[in-house]
């Protein structure tokens, strides 16, 4: 009875190790950047190395995203992010990955849905992103990055003009 308690307590341990989020990596890869609040950059994932799959960097367990990919580091003060993705050219389709800072898991902060891909963060925390630019393979070709700050809400424009207001009336 005591073999097959091992047995079972292997195969679970396995389904458990297999079932388990994989880890991004980024070690050994070029990085471009940094990037920062208001950055454009402009670039092409057509003969670029194939590091990532997507929504797990540094692995290949859905063999989806076998193309060229880049990785670009952002240094992020804090506050609403918006990363937009412009791909360019017939056939070219890169998908938009972001990795907040300590959680370069598999992430769930993507946009997969053609040539205009785009990622709104609220809130995000100050720190180290990094944005995986990844593709399938004969879709690579060019594209145009852009880190902005996502517009703010009504109730900050409210306060905005509220203080306006106020330092007028002095």
């Amino acid at each position: 009875m005591r073999r097959y308690t091992y047995g079972y307590a292997l195969v679970l341990g396995a389904a458990f190790g297999l079932a388990s989020t994989a880890r991004a990596d980024f070690v050994g890869q070029p990085l471009l950047g940094p990037l920062t609040n208001g950055s454009v950059a402009t670039g092409s994932t057509a003969g670029a190395a194939d590091d990532n799959d997507g929504f797990d960097s540094g692995v290949h367990i859905f063999n989806i995203w076998d193309g060229g990919d880049d990785v670009y580091v952002v240094n992020w003060a804090g506050g609403n992010m918006t990363v937009n993705l412009t791909s360019f050219g017939p056939g070219v389709d890169n998908d938009l990955f972001v990795y907040s800072p300590g959680a370069l898991d598999s992430t769930g902060d993507y946009s997969i849905l053609g040539a205009n891909d785009s990622v709104t963060l609220l809130g995000a925390a100050a720190g180290t992103y990094y944005i995986n630019i990844d593709t399938t393979a004969f879709s690579e070709g060019g594209y145009r990055l852009e880190v902005i700050p996502a517009p703010a809400g009504i109730g900050s424009l409210g306060m905005g003009v509220a203080a306006l207001t106020l330092r007028r009336r002095r």
